[in-house]
């Protein structure tokens, strides 16, 4: 098993160099060496996937996208108790968006995804849009709480996550997949998110965030103050164990749509399900526990999802 690992690790690394653009002129971008290592830095699973991507210009457009992602998400996440700045500060990003789709760009992120957007006309300003009203709903409230998983969680993970399938789709030559394939795309981007909640339940419930449906909690008999105050329950633990379903439906519902995509996006699609649903494996390795400490998979575990996107992207 460990050579067919190393295997799958040189395979990887060569489809990860870069590959001239034909017939096409590389993207202006600002600074892409700091997105590079912003997204290493930050999103270290994200930019293995990225890597995967061959054509060079994609590449570039893809961490664009991340930058713009990431500075959104940055302002949501460090709201603390001044919820007013921060609501100004996604409505700047608002406005800075649409300056730089107007050709005037304040900032090295919107003219990186500006020229983006002009190199892949099939690039829609909506799911940015979307994601920055899940946002700025997100933190309006003293304390985050969600009544079901639909349509309340359900609506909020693809307001903040669900368009970012449509985001890549046009990036990896399939703007032009049909409609059940980018409804795939969005299950990709709320699988994503719903394990960024069970990743983080710890992290958020230690500033009264508390993203687990309160229906499946009440239903499994936990507790939310037990939550809030980090005390795992083997009743907690079964309300994990429905969003863990959830997410897994989410997963192969994205990883039905592989054999739809155009054959150089396979790869880093699969690499970015994969990827992602390790966390899920080892949260669920862990018995639920997302509360006492953060997931972080092995490096094994990235090697093995590495093996996995390799096997199902090529069949």
């Amino acid at each position: 098993r460990s050579l067919l690992l190393a295997a799958a690790a040189r395979r990887a690394a060569g489809l990860a160099a870069p590959t001239p653009s034909a017939n096409k002129r590389p993207i202006a971008f600002t600074s892409p060496r700091l997105v590079d290592e912003a997204l290493r830095r930050n999103d270290p699973l994200l930019h293995l996937a990225s890597r995967l991507i061959r054509d060079a210009d994609a590449r570039r457009g893809v961490r664009s996208v991340y930058a713009w992602c990431r500075r959104a998400d940055d302002v949501a996440d460090e709201v603390g108790a001044n919820r007013a700045l921060a609501l100004a500060e996604l409505d700047a990003i608002e406005a800075d968006l649409q300056m730089a789709l107007d050709g005037t760009p304040r900032n090295a992120i919107d003219a990186g995804l500006a020229a983006t957007f002009r190199a892949y006309p099939g690039l829609s300003v909506d799911p940015f849009l979307d994601m920055l009203t899940g946002f700025k709903t997100d933190i309006q409230e003293d304390a985050v709480r969600f009544r079901k998983w639909e349509p309340d969680l359900r609506t909020y993970c693809e307001r903040v996550a669900g368009g970012v399938g449509l985001m890549l789709l046009p990036l990896l030559g399939a703007g032009d997949a049909p409609e059940d394939v980018k409804q795939r795309g969005v299950d990709l981007g709320v699988a994503i998110q719903l394990t960024n909640v069970l990743r983080d339940v710890g992290a958020d419930a230690a500033v009264n965030r508390v993203y687990l449906p309160l229906e499946d909690l009440e239903t499994c008999g936990a507790d939310l103050d037990d939550v809030l105050r980090g005390k795992l329950t083997p009743e907690y633990v079964k309300a994990v164990e429905v969003q863990i379903a959830r997410a897994r439906e989410l997963y192969a519902s994205a990883r039905s749509a592989v054999p739809d995509l155009p054959e150089n996006a396979r790869l880093v699609v699969c690499a970015i399900i994969e990827l992602l649903e390790a966390i899920v494996d080892e949260l669920e390795a862990r018995g639920g526990d997302s509360l006492t400490r953060k997931l972080k998979p092995t490096k094994v575990a990235v090697l093995q999802a590495l093996f996995r996107a390799l096997r199902t992207s090529s069949r």
